[in-house]
């Protein structure tokens, strides 16, 4: 969820007074009022710890997603392959052409700067983690380890279970999505979770759980992480094989590709609720946010209390402190991407070259697709 360098500037926090324009709500149809002013990019790309001047900018209701008019990318669900028999009415059918197949990725689909096949490798051990979920309508997520919860087990509710008899479910498995996909444990428990959707031929494959309870959301950030509780005690073992195997694929990219990555932004999700799709695009700009005196307190705690953690390699220390306190007004960088991305990548993940370092290990990144900035014309994500 944040990008973190320990080279952090202590340069004073600059301010400007922000020009506000009037839009309209595209959901309540109220007017509000959106600052388009703010600007900064820091030479470290825009590095939320390594910053060097925060602008205070617009106006931000509770009641809204932050400071933008979004187009959010939930769907209908639409199972299927093509995207032009799924959506043939899709306003962003000109972008149909430019999604992939994730089981046909190869290495002259990639950007120039990435065509390496350790970037195949790296991008075919990120494809499993990303999920379908559906409840009311149709999203995308990716799943992770939640290491406090591996080998801890509940009775499986009979009424809803195809399988006769008394079982258990295996916890450990964390859905990552938005928080407009799954706001709390209730939509959370009513979630089916589709695992390895990716081709209509082998349907057998797919895994299909149901959510468990809300583990952590952040209403600013947009983000929702969600446990999953699954029948079987070798998908929790699979799903953190899978991790392991992206971070080491990552680890195997030269350094000047992995540097290169940055500029791009690289989409896994499940648009219209069709199988799995990869795409490519750029990164066109970022915008770090700050509001008040309040989160410059409140960032330079969390940055000592991140540094004190990392020192001593107990970051898992500094993420149970962090959340405790889910909703900490803090700063927030939007980044926008010129991506494909569709009705149904809501909840997907981004990739942009972003990396943290703990127990100096390079650890890869992924941030979570928000929907389409009406305002901008680009699709965003909150880091």
């Amino acid at each position: 969820m944040m990008e973190v360098n320990t080279g952090v500037s202590n340069n004073s926090v600059s301010s400007v007074k922000p020009t506000a324009t009037a839009q309209m709500c595209s959901r309540c149809q109220k007017l509000l009022v959106v600052c388009t002013c703010g600007l900064s990019i820091t030479s470290n790309g825009g590095n939320l710890w390594g910053l060097d001047a925060v602008f205070t900018t617009g106006f931000d209701s509770d009641d809204l997603l932050p400071g933008d008019v979004l187009d959010i990318e939930n769907c209908e669900s639409q199972p299927g392959t093509d995207l032009d028999v799924a959506a043939p009415m899709c306003e962003k059918n000109h972008q149909h052409d430019d999604f992939i197949q994730a089981d046909e990725l190869s290495r002259e689909y990639l950007p120039e700067e990435l065509k390496d096949p350790t970037v195949c490798v790296w991008l075919r051990n990120c494809s499993p983690l990303v999920v379908r979920l559906l409840r009311n309508n149709t999203a995308t997520g990716r799943a992770l380890i939640i290491s406090k919860e591996v080998g801890s087990t509940i009775p499986c509710d009979q009424i809803h279970c195809h399988i006769k008899g008394h079982h258990d479910l295996h916890g450990g498995i964390g859905i990552i999505t938005n928080k407009h996909v799954v706001m709390n444990t209730d939509q959370a428990a009513t979630t089916k979770v589709e695992f390895f959707y990716k081709d209509d031929d082998r349907r057998e494959t797919v895994e299909r759980e149901l959510g468990h309870r809300l583990h952590f959301t952040n209403h600013k950030m947009d983000y929702t992480m969600f446990s999953c509780y699954v029948h079987s005690k070798d998908l929790v073992k699979l799903v953190e094989n899978l991790d392991l195997r992206r971070q080491h694929a990552w680890e195997r990219i030269p350094p000047q590709i992995r540097q290169a990555s940055a500029a791009y932004a690289i989409v896994i999700s499940h648009p219209h609720g069709v199988a799995k799709k990869i795409s490519f695009g750029k990164v066109i700009d970022r915008e770090m946010r700050c509001r008040t005196d309040e989160e410059k307190r409140n960032f330079a705690l969390i940055r000592s209390l991140y540094q004190i953690c990392a020192k001593a390699h107990a970051l898992e220390r500094f993420a149970a402190y962090f959340a405790v306190f889910p909703d900490l007004p803090l700063p927030y960088t939007i980044t926008w991407y010129n991506t494909a991305t569709c009705k149904g990548s809501s909840g997907a993940p981004v990739y942009m070259g972003n990396t943290v370092i703990e127990n100096q290990v390079e650890i890869n990144q992924a941030h979570t697709h928000r929907g389409f900035d009406k305002i901008k014309g680009y699709n965003n994500c909150f880091t």
